[in-house]
């Protein structure tokens, strides 16, 4: 199981990571509402120059079809998770235009819909049909859209793991003391996490990091 850091805003922060030996560093670019760890395109470009051959850059981000493609154009990311309420058309006209970039689409499940399976299982088989490189279950509430650091329901979020032919990422309220469960009950392809290893939203936390992946690679799955 794959392990994603996401809401890199520094230099420091991206060496703390690669140092704890994450697949994957993410970075929320241009986001088009308030967020702790929005950076801007061209700090983004220096960050991503600096991410190694093995370990995958993801833009997270959402807006226009026109406004993503250009980011992906300029950032040159490994990957491009779409975090926001991209249309179905939307999602298929950025994977056309991003040739050579893996499409992510993250389902943003607020709190309260999160037993709502067949709904989630619905968006669910409608992206997949986009051609996206894999799905992220997230969960939000009114006052966050992402990093809310309150978990999905587990057992809806296995279901669509079960259903989908793609990988399917969990993030959302991942915390240390609850990834073992979370990786057991839903048997995600990755874990994403951003609140949980931080010391207030935006500054993450280098001895939560640390701690976070050691205990990550030392879970027993089977």
């Amino acid at each position: 199981m794959r392990l994603k850091i996401c809401g890199i805003r520094t230099e420091t922060d991206l060496q703390l990571c690669l140092e704890a030996n994450v697949d994957a560093a993410g970075f929320v670019v241009e986001y088009p509402v308030p967020v702790p760890w929005d950076i801007n395109r061209t700090i983004a470009r220096d960050l991503i120059s600096h991410v190694p051959p093995y370990t995958t850059s993801v833009l997270v981000t959402t807006g226009t079809p026109e406004k993503i493609v250009e980011l992906i154009e300029y950032l040159r990311p490994n990957a491009v998770q779409l975090h926001g309420d991209e249309t179905a058309d939307q999602v298929s006209l950025i994977v056309k235009n991003a040739p050579g970039v893996r499409v992510i689409k993250a389902i943003r499940i607020s709190v309260s819909e999160s037993n709502n399976t067949e709904k989630i299982l619905s968006m669910a088989r409608a992206y997949a049909e986009c051609g996206v490189a894999g799905l992220l279950l997230d969960s939000k509430t009114d006052a966050m859209p992402a990093g809310t650091g309150v978990p999905l329901n587990w057992q809806t979020a296995r279901r669509v793991v079960e259903q989908m032919k793609i990988p399917v990422i969990l993030a959302g309220g991942i915390t240390r003391e609850n990834v073992e469960q979370a990786a057991k009950t839903v048997k995600p392809y990755a874990i994403d996490l951003i609140s949980a290893v931080e010391t207030t939203p935006g500054i993450k936390d280098p001895q939560k990091i640390k701690t976070f992946v050691e205990h990550f690679k030392n879970m027993k799955l089977s």
